[in-house]
């Protein structure tokens, strides 16, 4: 009975582990990318409490093999994202560097969310130069609007789809598009910021569907290779951020990094994991914020999730005038550009409507 609980579980990890290397762009295959440290933990555990139930058979020794490169496999993908990795943001150091602060707040509040007033109070702690809130519909926007209303720029589009988006910033906003980039009714937001003293910057936010069991993720990996490829041309330095819907490690945030040249200040630092808030054993990084290496990062943290599934996200960095890293980014190639226009050349062709806001209760 052990033996066959045994087989049956290394099984599921195994294909839960490969799967996600396919080229394959459906739900059932993405979504094995995000409980990597899930699979490691289970992994580990089967290991650890073998030698109560195992013997010397060939059989044992190929399953405890298999779950040993399934742990290797899983922590080699999330080792980045430790301590045990070499940062790839520099960190702000104030007798080094000279530069323009800034903290922005990235948050989803859950559409269905009804702890309006208690996520008002803890934005408003956050006290953000820059806020984007996700699953804005109406009754979001005006339960916020005193917050919001603070702001000197503010970029609207409450949609009641769970893609509504609201941008708010006290720095100066200017060349402002809302486009829903390959998806209609998903907007996403870019705009050129102007610091105080000036200096200026590009910022995207996005928050493209999520993957789902019955659905490809064509429109998810469209999009993001779609920004990517336009960051590459950007002459600004760019700060890319929101619930991209796909975790940290994948295949397609790694290419993204590569494509874009942008830095991730989770490397070398922290998981940081951002989703379920509700159910702690089942937590993944879905919220991002990537930048340009002109960024320096002051700080990252989690805030209260009030009500949400995700936890809001709070970046401090201050923008320089050169650019540093701690880590030299992994070049792209000409397969990672050419893999990234066929992503958006097929979620072009896409006749579907986007995953509506049925898995709101």
């Amino acid at each position: 009975m052990v033996l066959a609980i045994y087989s049956v579980l290394a099984t599921m990890l195994f294909a839960g582990t490969v799967l996600p290397f396919l080229p394959v762009a459906h739900g059932l295959v993405r979504v094995g990318d995000f409980p990597r440290q899930q699979y490691l933990a289970l992994a580990l555990a089967l290991i650890a409490a073998a030698p109560f139930f195992a013997d010397r058979t060939a059989i044992w020794l190929g399953i405890l093999t298999l779950l040993a490169a399934i742990a290797a496999v899983q922590a080699a993908l999330i080792a980045a994202f430790t301590p045990l990795a070499r940062k790839q943001s520099a960190g702000f150091d104030p007798h080094r560097h000279d530069g323009d602060a800034l903290r922005l707040v990235a948050a989803n509040v859950k559409m269905s969310n009804r702890q309006r007033q208690a996520m008002l109070a803890e934005l408003e702690r956050a006290d953000p130069d820059i806020l984007v809130l996700m699953e804005v519909d109406e009754g979001w926007a005006a339960a916020l609007s005193p917050l919001t209303g603070r702001y000197r720029h503010v970029v609207s589009r409450p949609q009641d789809n769970s893609y509504g988006m609201i941008v708010a910033s006290r720095l100066e906003l200017t060349e402002i598009v809302v486009e829903c980039l390959l998806t209609e009714d998903v907007p996403s937001v870019v705009a050129t910021v102007r610091t105080k003293a000036g200096r200026r910057f590009r910022l995207y936010a996005l928050h493209p569907e999520p993957p789902v069991p019955h659905r490809g993720t064509t429109g998810r990996d469209g999009e993001t290779a779609l920004v990517a490829l336009r960051v590459r041309e950007e002459t600004l330095p760019v700060i890319v951020t929101g619930d991209l819907n796909d975790v940290a490690w994948s295949k397609t945030t790694r290419r993204f990094r590569r494509v874009s040249r942008l830095l991730d200040p989770r490397i070398g630092r922290s998981v940081f994991s951002t989703f379920d808030a509700r159910i702690p054993l089942l937590r993944w990084p879905l919220d991002h914020l990537f930048h340009s290496a002109q960024f320096r990062l002051a700080g990252m943290r989690r805030l209260a999730p009030c009500g949400s599934d995700h936890f809001p996200v709070a970046f401090d960095l201050v923008l320089c005038s050169q650019p540093e890293t701690e880590s030299r980014l992994e070049p792209a190639d000409g397969d990672d550009v050419a893999r990234a226009r066929d992503l958006v050349g097929a979620a072009r062709a896409r006749d579907e409507k986007p995953i509506g806001g049925d898995w709101e209760t």
